[in-house]
């Protein structure tokens, strides 16, 4: 849409007589301290509980895809791809660049992310889904230099129960039960949450059995205010690989097979909490929050040459504090600290002699690959000050010091030899293993905000940060060939954004430009060395609307056009590909919704998504048209207790990609998108 025509929008949204009111929004952020999504910035998006409701996803991908500038990618059953503001990313640090949290906390330690994680959050309770798209950083540390996502779930609620049935087997079970009484002023109550889910998937091979666990309650103790949480979520899925071949996902017989019936992930998760606040004075209060953490995941690399098992754990505790400082009612001040110990372990090690090329063979021998142990400290301080400076502009500026040290303790043979210390043929193993060492990263992360309100319903925002991500554990001792040492430092970003919101009695829009540069990016190169200093560029548009065009009948949208390039000098394929599109980069992306409500108890819904072409290489010599779904779902409230619901997705029964990639030694290679599909949900509520 050209400049002028947006500028005509906007004045016929001005002056038309039908947009007179502002329409009012109580959802509430967790920012660090709420805050509330009328004066959150624009690049603040939150997924509310009666949008996570009515989609009822049976993957978080269905979910974070409403919001513009966000592109995850579903793998196979629930693992996922990471990519708010960028390509979708792929390597051992690549979960790095998007936190992510659940009711604030992080669920893996700083050290130790993987892109898979969200399957570790308790979505399909939550009440809200907030996603901050760009950098992160000033406000959680390392590991936001993209953006972060926060799963939050309430202490109260009605009491629910609920069973989805749908194709190839999939039965799925949630109930939430509260007790105590909030509405009358009871000190103590809360709430307890359960899913299980048990599907064949649609996929050979493919099926996935999940359990969540989850409790949240809440205490008033003399002066304090205690907010209790805990999360334990257990995978056990069957993995469905590639498919490989020229457009092999538009083959209808060859979309449910699995080269890899052998493949598995396993995976637990456990996370408690208490958030503790209190007053210190009439204009100050102090938030302390500690925690603690454990993961544990098994899985088969059926993507390597001999196919060998990564088991990895990790435990970690931390605390959060926070001091909040109002002293007038134009000024507020906070500050505080972050820390975070933690212990992470990895083994990869291979049962069965590798098959293939005798350099394969001779390489990558049967026996412990890597056997090692991380400890990570991590100390920040922060702080924040918000000045109302007259009733129109009011401005926010933030700095965090953050400092991160590893101590890796190798537990097997240094080098690249077998586990009993003979050398491999073709001048020696794959797999490296670094000698005993420390290594650690002091990053600062500065942040300034800027807002003016020209009237109640039209707001203008400007922001401008820096950002940073330490190297991850995996990518500085997990090494190949040649490499004994990976000298690394953390990737930083730039990111500078403009935005309008404005809000209406029937209508919320919200539109931003951004441009976030990242340079000292870390890539496994040619040599298969691990190694930093390369740049890329991003920039893009990113527009929402939420409009009730009637009583009974509301559009909703997201559409976002963007682009990401290459921006070093950088060889791949043989060729310098700086100014090439990064790989699996979609230009447009939108998400459209429209809800008709005919009688109180008969409810519609019209989905569609659309993702754009991208190129499946660095070189930008192979590409995926892209494609466009429809979604259908249909809700018949009985009475006040009783609801169900029907929902078709990919109505047309299109033949896509959930994921695309080439490799120059398979070629094409994809994820099939799921066909037509359909799942009734029955709703009880007591």
């Amino acid at each position: 849409m050209s400049k002028n025509k947006i500028v005509a929008l906007l004045a016929f949204i001005a002056t038309h007589p039908a947009y007179a009111e502002k329409l009012e929004e109580i959802t509430v952020f967790a920012h660090r301290s709420p805050t509330s999504i009328v004066d959150a910035p624009v690049n603040l998006f939150a997924i509310t509980q009666e949008q996570i409701q009515a989609t009822n996803a049976e993957h978080i991908h269905a979910l974070i895809s409403q919001v513009p500038g966000v592109n995850y990618q579903q793998g196979s059953g629930q693992e996922s791809l990471p990519g708010i503001r960028s390509a979708v990313l792929t390597g051992a640090g690549a979960c790095g660049n998007v936190l992510v949290l659940e009711d604030g906390i992080a669920v893996r330690g700083p050290a130790f992310c993987n892109v898979n994680e969200l399957f570790d959050t308790h979505f399909e309770h939550a009440n809200q889904i907030e996603v901050i798209r760009g950098p992160g950083s000033a406000i959680y540390g390392s590991n936001s230099l993209n953006g972060s996502i926060n799963v939050s779930l309430q202490p109260y609620g009605r009491n629910v129960l609920q069973l989805d049935i749908g194709e190839d087997n999939f039965v799925r079970a949630k109930a939430a039960l509260s007790y105590g009484n909030r509405q009358a002023n009871d000190n103590h109550y809360g709430r307890l949450y359960a899913t299980v889910t048990d599907t064949d998937g649609f996929r050979d091979d493919s099926g996935y059995r999940q359990q969540k666990y989850s409790w949240r309650h809440h205490s008033t103790l003399n002066q304090w205010q205690a907010k209790l949480g805990a999360t334990y979520t257990h995978l056990d899925q069957e993995t469905a690989g590639f498919l490989v071949g020229d457009d092999a996902y538009l083959d209808a017989e060859r979309i449910t097979e699995n080269a890899n019936p052998e493949a598995f992930r396993k995976s637990d998760s456990f996370r408690a909490w208490a958030k503790l606040s209190r007053a210190l004075s009439d204009s100050s209060s102090l938030t302390l929050t500690p925690y603690v953490r454990h993961t544990d995941m098994d899985f088969l690399l059926h993507f390597l040459p001999g196919q060998p098992l990564e088991t990895n754990q990790q435990d970690g505790v931390g605390l959060q504090a926070i001091v909040l400082h109002k002293p007038s009612g134009s000024v507020s001040w906070s500050w505080g600290l972050d820390a975070d110990v933690s212990n992470g372990e990895l083994s990869q090690t291979q049962a069965l002699p590798t098959s293939g090329s005798a350099f394969l063979q001779a390489t990558i021998p049967t026996g412990t690959h890597y056997n090692y142990a991380v400890d990570s400290q991590q100390f920040a301080l922060f702080s924040e000050l918000d000045w109302r400076i007259n009733e129109q502009f009011e401005t926010s500026i933030g700095l965090r010091g953050e400092y991160l040290k590893y101590d890796y303790d190798n537990r097997a043979l240094d080098g690249r030899t077998r586990d009993d210390g003979t050398a491999c043929a073709f001048g020696g193993c794959r797999y490296s293993r670094p000698a005993d060492r420390s290594d650690s990263f002091s990053n600062l992360s500065p942040k300034l905000e800027l807002k003016y309100t020209l009237n109640e319903s039209l707001k203008l925002y400007a922001s401008a940060s820096r950002s940073f991500r330490a190297p991850q554990a995996t990518e500085l001792y997990r090494l190949q060939r040649q490499q004994s040492v990976a000298d690394l430092d953390s990737v930083r970003a730039t990111s500078y954004e403009m935005g309008v919101k404005y809000e209406l009695a029937n209508l919320v829009m919200r539109a931003n430009v951004y441009a976030l540069s990242q340079r000292n990016v870390i890539i496994r190169d040619s040599n298969f060395f691990n190694i930093d200093g390369n740049r890329t560029k991003s920039k893009g548009v990113e527009l929402s609307f939420q409009h009730r065009l009637s009583p009974k009948l509301t559009w909703q949208s997201a559409i976002t056009v963007a682009s990401h390039q290459y921006d070093s000098e950088q060889i791949s394929g043989g060729v310098n590909i700086r100014g090439n599109d990064i790989d699996t980069a979609p230009k447009s992306m939108a998400n459209v919704k429209l809800n008709w409500s005919p009688y109180d108890n008969i409810n519609a819904g019209l989905n569609f998504e659309h993702v754009g072409e991208y190129y499946l290489d660095p070189e930008n010599e192979n590409q995926y048209p892209g494609h466009n779904l429809w979604h259908l779902s249909l809700a018949y409230t009985v009475n006040d207790s009783l609801k169900t619901t029907l929902r078709v997705d990919n109505v047309s029964n299109k033949r896509y990609a959930e994921r695309a990639d080439f490799t120059g030694f398979s070629g094409e290679r994809y994820f099939p998108g799921r066909p037509r599909a359909l799942m009734l949900s029955l709703e009880y509520r007591l």
